[in-house]
């Protein structure tokens, strides 16, 4: 995949969540305005603030998997039928890779093996919470043990609904599901069972989970207006919002307008509980904000002169923002950092290897422990074969990924050490 390729990739997700339709070039310094408008519900809630609640799931590059301080938990197709997956574990302190299966001696190929999924078709995520591990598909949430034992179904769908993102608490797991004209922010007890509505949003508007701070959930809803005009005076334009709802009451509250008009856009992002607006246009600036969405400090992260543009999503690793990023006098990608309790903004030069040759892309990081970075460093192209629906099948190249081990002290040094990741 080249680089034009990778941005057309940005763009294409950028598109399918409506976060840049209908948004021209924003100055870096425009301050979305909070409206403090307010929307109540009559769906039965709980009592008393949500206590734990975090956002194990915020959209992000590669949220397919999940990271604690001793492994990384991800699902990859399986060679035999792409339309099926397999749970894959890496242990940093044996720096393997393997099927999270007690079972040896097998192919992992069917239900017997608990790292066996029947289904990834659609959209899929895992995460971790409580100690258990959790697999969301568009259609349901499983529940298991850390080492894949002990898989249950926690919740099912209505058939044609879909389940989007989710928060967590101790004891529920709050689910967003589109159905019909509706999205439903619903709360599902851990150890399943039915699920009870929190609160109901318009179906007409894509919601994003940002992220979670004391106990409200921070939502990007992205709609459109056919009354609102853009720069040229022309009806019709995309409307960004960030809002926050309370799982206990099921209240939603406006905090600011993202996208005022078409020559002004910010994306969300949540460090921890630290909320931040990215503005993509007009110097790559990253704002940190207060709990209502106004920005408190603004940080370009170019230098000036500096040629660099942005050619991935962003992603947040902890306290850290990311910014995938193209060098053209380099001609090779890297990564902007920034730490968000410091201010500080560095750059990693890290870059994957391909078996294809192509451009030299910036080695994206996957999780994080107390002292090192999981960083993908290399992408190979592997045959696998997909269903056709009548028994048979085609074959289809795949990219697989490889991992690394990094020092965070080491991943923006001029050549950083890393320790390969062994597929077992």
């Amino acid at each position: 995949m080249n680089r034009s390729t990778c941005f057309i990739r940005f763009a294409a997700v950028a598109a399918a969540l409506a976060l840049l339709a209908g948004c021209g070039k924003a100055p870096a310094s425009a301050a979305p305005s909070g409206s403090g408008q307010t929307f109540g519900t009559d769906e039965g809630v709980s009592s008393g603030p949500v206590q734990e609640l975090t956002a194990p799931l915020p959209y992000q590059l590669f949220s397919q998997g999940a990271g604690s301080e001793e492994g990384f938990y991800y699902v990859e197709p399986t060679p035999a039928n792409s339309l099926a997956g397999q749970l894959h574990y890496v242990d940093y302190a044996s720096g393997l890779d393997v099927p999270l299966s007690a079972q040896v001696n097998s192919d992992h190929s069917d239900e017997t093996d608990t790292s066996y999924l029947d289904s990834i078709e659609g959209d899929y995520r895992l995460f971790l919470s409580g100690g258990q591990l959790y697999f969301l598909r568009t259609d349901a949430v499983y529940r298991m043990e850390p080492d894949g034992s002990d898989r249950r179904l926690v919740y099912q769908c209505d058939s044609g609904a879909l389940l989007m993102c989710a928060a967590a608490s101790e004891d529920h797991l709050y689910l967003f599901q589109r159905s019909g004209d509706n999205i439903r922010a619903i709360r599902v007890p851990k150890e399943g069972g039915s699920g009870s509505t929190v609160a109901t949003l318009s179906g007409d508007q894509d919601v994003t989970l940002v992220g979670c701070r004391d106990g409200l959930m921070y939502l990007h809803r992205m709609g459109y207006d056919p009354d609102k005009a853009d720069s040229m005076g022309v009806l019709g334009a995309t409307t960004h919002t960030l809002a926050t709802l309370d799982p206990a009451t099921g209240q939603v509250t406006e905090l600011a307008d993202l996208c005022p008009d078409d020559t002004q856009y910010a994306e969300p992002y949540m460090a921890g509980e630290t909320l931040l607006l990215f503005y993509p246009n007009n110097g790559l600036q990253l704002a940190i904000c207060d709990e209502k969405g106004q920005p408190q400090r603004t940080l370009p992260l170019t230098a000036q002169g500096e040629s660099l543009h942005q050619i991935e999503q962003p992603y947040v690793i902890g306290d850290t923002f990311f910014l995938p990023c193209w060098d053209d006098q380099l001609h090779q990608g890297c990564q902007l950092l920034v730490d968000i309790p410091t201010g500080e903004v560095s750059r990693s030069d890290l870059c994957l290897s391909r078996d294809d040759g192509k451009d030299k892309l910036g080695a994206t990081v996957l999780a994080e422990n107390e002292s090192s970075y999981l960083v993908v460093s290399s992408l190979t192209t592997e045959e696998i074969q997909a269903p056709r629906g009548d028994g048979t099948s085609v074959t289809l190249s795949a990219q697989r990924y490889g991992y690394s081990l990094v020092d965070k002290d080491q991943f923006t040094a001029a050549s950083p050490q890393l320790t390969p990741i062994q597929r077992s």
